[in-house]
């Protein structure tokens, strides 16, 4: 059975150690309302105020079995396309078409333990809607868990949702030029560690998103992330930009980062894709 998250925990006083809490200790998540377990789903297939939204990226389709009254968005195509954000306009007209509205609670899930479906938590955040959320360990724990599929898609009352930019969500690719070596701003490779090793943007430090999550698909406990980001040498009180190879595994370590209580988080979102086509831009191998 699959570890279920810690969406509906109580939080507890625990150490903590350059505002992190301690390795060794008993510790919570900063923000376990952003992670959601697959009960807590179950209980609110019927609730109006919850959008719960199929975003996974690869084989099998949702026409194959979902969640039931999730409605699916494509990460690859609907949300404009890798490393570039589609527009204000485009955005809230799409999530209006998808019944969300700037008072919805939106719970996304993927196949991967949201790796990919954390691309539209960021979107979401970046649009200036608070309550975007993730289910842990995604469709695989709901049915780890005995719950029921649907391959219907429900029919959507269409909302109105009105996106209002949050800057400091994102990072373009001369605010990462800024970050390069600065004493108060860190930049992190979320790709994986034989990617960074190859090549990656100077003075980021590793992170790979696929070791955020454990042996079931589920976000590792705070514990265990604590150490990680600390071992980093991250620091929850200065400026984070995260980075991928097209702007999903980065988006995922910005939730985590924003899980474990980091303030200013940003992900570049033209990422490596971008970055590359400059020869300008500044590389470095190795660890």
């Amino acid at each position: 059975m699959r570890r279920f998250g810690t969406a509906c925990a109580v939080s507890v006083l625990c150490l903590t150690f350059g505002g992190l809490p301690a390795v060794g200790a008993s510790a919570e998540y900063a923000r376990p309302e952003v992670l959601v377990d697959a009960d807590w789903v179950a209980d609110h297939l019927d609730d109006p105020s919850v959008r719960i939204v199929d975003a996974r990226s690869d084989w099998p389709p949702y026409s194959d079995g979902h969640i039931p009254g999730a409605v699916s968005v494509d990460i690859w195509d609907e949300l404009c396309c890798p490393s570039r954000i589609m527009g204000a306009e485009s955005f809230a007209k799409l999530m209006g078409e998808k019944g969300i509205g700037n008072g919805t609670t939106v719970v996304a899930y993927d196949l991967e333990g949201g790796l990919w479906a954390a691309r539209l938590w960021w979107a979401l955040r970046y649009y200036g809607h608070e309550d975007a959320r993730l289910l842990d360990g995604g469709l695989d724990a709901w049915l780890d868990a005995g719950m029921p599929l649907e391959t219907e898609a429900p029919v959507i009352e269409p909302a109105t949702f009105r996106a209002e930019v949050r800057p400091d969500w994102y990072a373009g690719m001369y605010d990462v030029k800024a970050a390069i070596d600065h004493p108060t701003i860190s930049i992190v490779d979320a790709l994986p560690s034989y990617s960074y090793t190859s090549e990656h943007i100077p003075s980021a430090v590793s992170l790979p998103a696929p070791e955020l999550l454990d042996a079931t698909g589920a976000t590792k406990g705070a514990e265990d992330l604590s150490a990680m980001l600390e071992a980093a040498g991250l620091d929850p009180a200065q400026r984070t930009i995260t980075y991928c190879g097209g702007g999903y595994y980065g988006a995922f370590a910005a939730f985590v980062l924003h899980l474990m209580g980091f303030e200013d988080v940003a992900m570049y979102d033209g990422a490596l894709e971008e970055w590359m086509r400059f020869s300008s831009n500044p590389v470095e191998s190795g660890t």
